[in-house]
């Protein structure tokens, strides 16, 4: 879209961009927060930035804690792309093959009762530029929100081989092989034994100990712990099952997105989440005390005379609808390609978002 600049300076129209969530409602909320530190003679130490759209803490029903609302394979490609941002001065780039390994554990004391985790999302350091805050903060993050254990279950899935793109041989033979046996093949399965045994109090069949076994021999899974957390994944998602794969998956990569598209949906009646939190720490130059400034949204999904919203339509939708109004009644004065991030549009539009029911909690600490 900036490559339009011009042209829409030339035409003297106003091209609002980037006004859904993320990106949105969380450029409108930076740039508040910024703005009124920066009107206070304060200077930004760090910008902290927390979001995810996730399933309802009752919907997070499975072994990875996420359901889709869209395309498996765009979630799963965007879990293997690089990062980087600014922690404490310092650099950090991590590369996308290691993305979810970089996880962190995350808990907010305002929401006591959500067990989270983090990723860095892609470049960090042009928001840095985007708000004005590069040369003065000297931690720059953004981050995409899950729920604590997916990464390290993605992370081996990885490891396996599922998000492999390229195509499998067992997969281009008229001869389909069933799931089990595509499985056996990523793990390198040959002598299945038949007895059961217990693991954790569950007893498993040979097969199962023998895919626990594999995992901790290949150094997928260090813990035979975690090896039976993956185990349950991979059963949870008919990995294991002696069905035929279909003819239209052709990769590794298919297979799974096209089993987590069958597993992993929304049911009827369950309800997604939205959370956003952003955090800045602000130092001033007159002896006051540093302050963390906090601002949080969170949205369930809703159902209306029968009719269900989900949280993310209402957090995407909302804003570009603002957006619009505010193009519609000429509130919006500069030309050319834009996102919100003058005060001329993120007051008006946060204050129409808070009206029509999207809350926005806001705290400072010292």
């Amino acid at each position: 879209m900036s490559k339009l600049e011009q042209a829409a300076q030339g035409a003297g129209v106003t091209i609002l961009c980037e006004m859904g969530l993320d990106p949105g409602i969380d450029h409108m909320l930076s740039m508040k927060m910024i703005d009124e530190a920066h009107a206070l003679n304060g200077k930004i130490k760090a910008f902290t930035s927390f979001c995810g759209g996730l399933p309802s803490p009752a919907a997070a029903n499975n072994p990875l804690a996420y359901k889709f609302s869209w395309s498996p394979a765009g979630a799963i490609r965007a879990g293997r792309n690089p990062a980087v941002y600014k922690f404490l001065g310092e650099i950090i780039d991590v590369d996308g093959s290691k993305l979810y390994e970089s996880a962190k554990r995350l808990r907010l004391p305002e929401l006591p009762a959500f067990a989270l985790e983090h990723l860095p999302n892609r470049n960090s350091l042009m928001y840095g530029d985007l708000y004005g805050i590069s040369k003065e903060a000297s931690t720059v993050y953004r981050s995409t929100l899950r729920y604590e254990g997916f990464s390290e279950i993605m992370a081996i899935l990885a490891k396996i081989g599922f998000f492999d793109a390229e195509n499998h041989p067992l997969l281009q033979e008229t001869d389909r092989p069933t799931y089990r046996i595509f499985l056996n093949d990523l793990l390198d399965v040959n002598n299945v034994s038949t007895s059961n045994t217990k693991v954790n109090g569950e007893e498993t069949g040979g097969h199962d100990d023998e895919l626990i076994s594999r995992l901790m021999m290949l150094g997928h899974c260090k813990e035979k712990e975690l090896a039976v957390k993956i185990l349950k994944t991979i059963k949870f998602l008919g990995l294991h099952e002696e069905t035929q794969i279909p003819k239209d998956c052709s990769s590794a990569f298919t297979v799974i997105c096209q089993r987590m598209e069958q597993r992993m949906a929304y049911g009827h009646n369950e309800q997604d989440m939205v959370l956003l939190h952003h955090e800045v720490e602000v130092e001033y130059p007159d002896g006051r005390p540093t302050e963390k400034h906090q601002a949080t949204l969170l949205e369930f999904g809703k159902t209306e005379n029968g009719r269900p919203t989900t949280a993310m339509a209402l957090t995407v939708g909302v804003p570009a609808a603002i957006g619009a109004l505010l193009l519609l009644q000429n509130k919006v004065q500069r030309k050319g390609v834009i996102r919100p991030l003058e005060p001329e549009i993120y007051i008006p539009a946060l204050e129409i978002l808070e009206a029509s029911g999207i809350k926005l909690i806001e705290r400072v600490e010292t």
